[in-house]
């Protein structure tokens, strides 16, 4: 709701695959990836996920995506084109923050 109220694109649905970081995916990772039906791939979205869900815990991800398909580029990912993403994502963050900490959820 508070990404919603502040104008922001969210994703309400998609299948997230993880990988194993700190490193970018391989071209061919993201391949397969998608050929299994993922949408987006990261590497900081799980275990938390499975767990919270396990605990019967309510939980939501806000999440920055920096680069785009890692291993497709023309070119290599440079560190300056995910730090200026990252930052410029952050904008979209804080509002959702500030959006969520003023509302009082009914059941999570």
């Amino acid at each position: 709701a508070a990404a919603t109220s502040t104008g922001i694109d969210i994703a309400t649905t998609a299948t997230y695959g993880a990988t194993q970081g700190p490193r970018l995916e391989t071209a061919a990772e993201i391949n397969k990836m998608e050929n299994d039906g993922c949408h987006i791939v990261g590497m900081t979205g799980m275990p938390e996920a499975s767990i919270a869900r396990e605990l019967g815990l309510c939980y939501a991800v806000i999440a920055v995506s920096v680069n785009y398909a890692a291993g497709r580029a023309d070119g290599p990912i440079e560190m300056r084109e995910i730090e200026s993403n990252l930052t410029a994502g952050m904008g979209a963050v804080r509002a959702i923050l500030s959006e969520t900490l003023g509302e009082t959820p009914a059941a999570c």
